[in-house]
């Protein structure tokens, strides 16, 4: 009789945190009967007796001397009726491991955990030669009834007292002293540009990427007024203000035109009521997020672009349904079941919408397409959000079923992995499909019963104009808190209080869950000041309070609720007394308690487990200053926290009402977060009072500018690099001009105003110019005077093969470069022009070539030496003399040879005159 499909994946850790996976055993067995048991199976008299078969595998074969192996053994099928839900199991493996020196290892498994029967196990051989591994199953009787064992069904109960028969194997290693080479944990990170998708052996590229999910997975990524900023604990975060693109959110910047209320008067941006670029989210390298529509930040179609390119990818009118569905987080979670493994398909964007006689309800899309799908979920409950290690989306719900006076607090954990992706089935077909109620019993992970102190208490903490955050640390504790720290009288949102307020710390560990730790009260903060309880840090024990009025900070342990520090001391002088308009804006991360005055324009740097006073930004000189000089009436251009990633602190310049124009020499900055440098800072305007959105994913940050009311994205981008050299072959020895160019090649230089103005590329600029020639080439700012351009190195292979170091060149603010060289040797010549990157850039290169031909040989002039040689005179005679008029002339007769040789005599002595001369002018 046949079988059904098991399918099992078993997991072994190797050395180093590497991962030896046993792949998925498909397993169609036949169980084999004797003859007569098969013909008697409907009477099932006498019982059957099933022949069981062993096997044994033990991997790698050969194995080095101290490397780990896997061993696997396994009985040919699986017990009829079992499940992952019960415990029909095979039972009392026994494993012996004889080693090289003749000595035995026994290892014994009374129940065999898997429901497919097999056993893993790791074992290191300490020896080298060759190892035996005996596994003996010992076979067993079948001993579960329908009765007793629910899941099993009336056709696999027939085999009660049924016999599996005993079985065994053997198998041998051969373990050596040379090491196997350990397999492969990940490729490494990258060195060039990358996009999404992440190849899947790129492993640790996790370091590097990430997603802003909204809350709860992103502490403090909401939409809501007041937040005091964002933590993205994942992923790089961007060290320069390099832009890739930008895209209008709407109209944006000057009006223009003389029929203003005031001349050179803007769109109107938002403000902090209405406004815009609300709760964006990042999912797999691709932004979404809500236009405005008419004065309201929201109400106009859902966009999904690439973080990377600003394309757009889908829009979609999220009231077609007749429901506002606008996705308010994004939804990646982590299934592992015993056939499935990893992030379910696509993840979702999940709205939340409240629906008449569905309470709240959670609708999915697809974010690769913008499909709303079939997913309904209805009767969300309320309660504390947090984030699951698989990505679930957990509720916290206190709810008292006594009342103030006796009451009687119960404490639920909802999960959302409860109610989709794993009850609604179990194929990837259902994982988002049909209704399903989120208030059913089955969707809480657990209910405990709290022994809590008379009164009203609440999960988390609320300072006015911010939202609750919860006090809850999963898996570790909760606070709960009641009543008021300190309200002063006057302050919006506080109530004034003279009764103590009280903490409680709750275990939410798994062996003392809902058990109270600790209970303290804390007096009303004196002299009418207002107090807030603003920040916390489970992991390092400390929680702190606020003093708005006096401007100072206390901390208090998480483990007792003792007090530990504080008063905090701020600075003075300088606008420091517009640090009173802070409101809560306090975060802790990497160890320290972040604190913006607002709009004193500076930022404080705390040690959490001291309040020790670490640095200031803002008050100090060039590149620690935020002056305003007669800008504004403060002194200092108000910042505050948007974003806290990868170690830097992103500050948001705005105010809550800024008029029309607004103030010019706003920023956004990007300070270190462990020594207060400023690391960079562009012209922008904040599109929210109290920080304002600025997602930072994949390296990437996006933050609105309402300047112009255009999204910018930031980040490292991609430069291009050309190198040309003579097409003619040059004498050697001689020089050559060896030239190219670089430019930032980010998609954003190709938008229509970049295009045009710069019709052959933007030139790729130092990390030092990028702030002003970012705001140039985008912001319609005036040329930079000081740029500077990129380093190029440029080597030669010459004709010998030999490497030749050219130099290095720096390009100008046109994108060019040029270097002269004097190529040593005749013949081709290969160059290689390298740009290595920068904080801005990813590096990029190009080659040429060039040929050197042989020098010509140089004319050769004629010398004295080299005069050719001719005959010598013939010796010196007497003159003839002429005969006497008494004699008679000699008769006529041809001239004679030696006036010949006179003749020539002279040329010759007159030529080497000549050359003597020449000779001497020479010298």
């Amino acid at each position: 009789m046949s079988n059904n499909l098991i399918v099992n994946k078993a997991k072994i850790r190797g050395n180093r945190k590497t991962t030896l996976s046993i792949l998925a055993l498909l397993l169609t067995l036949t169980m084999t009967l004797p003859l007569a048991a098969i013909e008697s199976a409907n009477a099932h008299s006498p019982r059957w007796t099933i022949v069981s078969y062993a096997y044994i595998v033990a991997a790698p074969n050969p194995v080095g001397v101290g490397q780990t192996l896997a061993v696997s053994m396994w009985v040919d099928t699986p017990l009829p009726g079992d499940l992952i839900n019960n415990d029909i199991r095979r039972h009392d493996y026994k494993l012996t491991i004889t080693k090289p020196d003749g000595t035995n290892e026994t290892k014994n498994f009374a129940v065999v955990g898997d429901p497919t029967g097999f056993q893993y196990f790791r074992y290191t051989p300490l020896q080298a030669g060759e190892y035996t591994f005996k596994f003996d199953y010992p076979g067993q009787t079948f001993t579960w009834n329908q009765a007793n064992t629910p899941t099993l069904t009336a056709a696999n109960a027939l085999f009660e007292n049924d016999t599996f028969t005993a079985a065994s194997s053997i198998t041998t290693i051969t373990v050596q002293q040379a090491q196997l080479p350990l397999p492969l944990d990940s490729y490494p990170l990258p060195a060039e540009y990358w996009t999404r998708p992440i190849e899947g052996q790129n492993t640790y590229w996790y370091s590097i990427a990430s997603n802003w999910l909204g809350t709860p997975y992103i502490l403090g990524a909401a939409s809501s007024f007041g937040i005091p900023g964002a933590y993205q604990p994942d992923g790089a975060a961007p060290n320069t203000d390099h832009v890739m693109w930008t895209k209008p959110i709407q109209y944006g910047g000057v009006v223009g035109g003389t029929r203003t209320a005031v001349l050179g008067e803007m769109y109107y941006q938002g403000g902090s009521y209405n406004v815009r670029y609300n709760n964006p989210i990042i999912m797999q390298g691709t932004l979404f997020y809500q236009e405005p529509w008419g004065n309201a930040g929201t109400g106009g179609d859902y966009v999904a672009v690439d973080l990377r390119t600003g394309e757009e990818l889908w829009r979609i009118n999220t009231t077609a349904t007749g429901i506002n569905l606008v996705p308010s987080f994004g939804y990646l979670y982590s299934l592992e079941s015993v056939n499935q493994h990893g992030i379910l398909p696509n993840g979702l964007l999940i709205a939340s919408a409240s629906v008449s006689g569905q309470g709240t309800v959670w609708r999915g899309y697809d974010p690769r397409t913008g499909y709303l799908t079939t997913m309904n979920i209805t009767n969300v409950p309320s309660g504390s959000n947090v984030a699951g290690p698989s990505g679930e989306y957990l509720k916290f719900v206190l709810t008292n079923l006594g009342n103030a006076t006796n009451p009687k607090y119960n404490l639920m954990q909802w999960n959302s992995s409860n109610v989709f992706g794993k009850i609604l089935g179990t194929g990837v077909g259902t994982w988002y499909t049909g209704t399903a109620n989120a208030s059913l019993p089955s969707a809480y992970d657990w209910n405990v019963s709290l022994t809590l102190p008379p009164g009203t208490w609440s999960i988390g903490t609320t300072a006015p104009g911010i939202s609750n955050f919860p006090l809850i640390s999963l898996n570790n504790i909760m606070l709960l808190t009641q009543g008021t720290f300190g309200g002063h009288i006057g302050d919006f949102g506080a109530t004034v209080s003279f009764s103590p307020a009280n903490i409680t710390a709750v275990s939410l560990k798994p062996n003392s869950l809902g058990q109270v730790l600790w209970t303290q009260s804390y007096p009303q903060a004196p002299e009418n000041v207002s107090r807030y309880l603003s920040a916390w840090d489970p992991s390092g024990g400390v929680f702190v309070f606020d003093d708005k009025e006096t401007m100072t900070h206390y901390g208090y342990s998480v483990r007792d609720g003792s007090y530990l520090w504080g008063p905090t001391i701020v600075s003075s002088g300088d606008s420091s007394n517009w640090n009173y308009m802070a409101l809560a804006q306090s975060m802790i991360a990497y160890g320290k308690l972040y604190w913006t005055g607002s709009y004193s324009g500076l930022l404080y740097a705390f040690d959490e487990q001291t309040g020790k006073l670490l640095w200031v930004y803002g008050n100090g000189g060039e590149g620690n200053s935020t002056y305003s000089g007669f800008t504004t009436p403060y002194g200092h251009f108000p910042i505050f926290i948007s974003t806290i990633a990868d170690g830097k602190i992103y500050l948001t310049g705005t105010e809550h009402s800024p008029n029309s124009p607004i103030y010019k020499g706003e920023k956004f900055y990007a300070i270190n977060a462990t020594d207060g440098t400023e690391l960079w800072k562009i012209s922008s305007d904040g599109n929210q009072m109290y920080g304002g959105q600025a997602p930072v994913a994949d390296g990437y940050i996006t933050v609105l500018n309402t300047y112009d009311c255009r999204i910018y994205s930031i980040g490292k981008g991609p430069s291009a690099l050309t190198v040309t050299a003579p097409d003619v072959a040059v004498p050697s020895g001689t020089s050559v001009i060896i030239k190219g160019t670089v430019f930032d090649i980010a998609t954003g230089t190709k938008q229509d105003e970049q295009a045009a103005r710069f019709p052959h590329g933007v030139p790729a600029v130092s990390d030092a110019s990028m702030s002003n020639w970012m705001e140039y080439v985008y912001m319609q700012k005036p040329h930079p005077t000081n740029v500077t351009g990129v380093t190029v190195q440029l080597t030669a292979t010459d004709p010998n093969g030999n490497s030749q170091n050219i130099g290095t060149a720096i390009s100008n603010d046109k994108g060019t470069y040029a270097i002269a060289w004097t190529p040593p040797v005749p013949g081709l010549y290969t160059v290689t022009a390298t740009f290595a990157g920068s904080e801005s850039y990813w590096s990029s290169s190009d080659q040429t070539y060039f040929a050197a031909s042989a020098a010509p040989s140089p004319a050769v002039l004629p010398t004295a030496s080299s005069v050719p040689a001719t005959a010598s005179p013939p010796p010196t005679q007497a003159p003839t003399l002429s005969p006497s008029p008494s004699q008679p002339p000699p008769p006529t007769q041809e001239p004679s040879t030696a006036i010949y040789i006179g003749i020539a005599a002279v040329v010759v002595i007159a030529a080497i005159v000549a050359v003597a001369v020449a000779l001497k002018k020479r010298k």
